[in-house]
């Protein structure tokens, strides 16, 4: 039956990815964190909650050939790293410093939209078990100590 079922899911072509539109992208913009650094790139969150509808929808256009060809651009996968020093600790040493690495932000918008479809299909099948509380909203690890209602 497992076979079956693997050879039929292997045989049948791939669903063409659901587009995005101006909406989705303006909602993950509106996500984004104004206060977080920039990244390679450059630009910051800030002055993309100002795009005018001409630059939400290049976004849109890019953001669309990216599902059709599956393919993330390689720009986006590099980060600037910085450190910074831990508070009272010895700057001669390398484990005093945090490392923190800045993506780009244009991939982090993408990434942004993409994860809350991926969430939204997730959640409409199911597919986490009631016992999954980290990286959950309103599912506190620390809810899985108390004792059920």
């Amino acid at each position: 039956m497992v076979d079956v079922a693997l050879r039929s899911h292997l045989m049948s072509p791939a669903s063409e990815p659901q587009l995005t539109n101006p909406g989705e992208v303006q909602e993950a913009i509106r996500g984004l964190k104004v206060s977080k650094a920039q990244g390679p790139n450059g630009i910051p969150n800030r002055p993309l909650r100002h795009l005018p509808q001409r630059a939400v929808t290049l976004l849109v256009l890019m953001f669309n050939a990216i599902l059709i060809t599956h393919h993330f651009p390689t720009v986006w996968k590099h980060a600037r790293v910085i450190s910074i020093l831990k508070p009272g600790k010895d700057p001669a040493l390398p484990s005093s410093y945090w490392l923190i690495s800045l993506l780009d932000t244009i991939g982090k918008l993408f990434e942004k939209f993409l994860l809350a479809r991926i969430l939204h299909e997730v959640n409409v099948r199911g597919l986490l078990r009631n016992e999954q509380f980290g990286f959950r909203p309103e599912h506190s690890t620390s809810l899985q100590l108390a004792p059920p209602c």
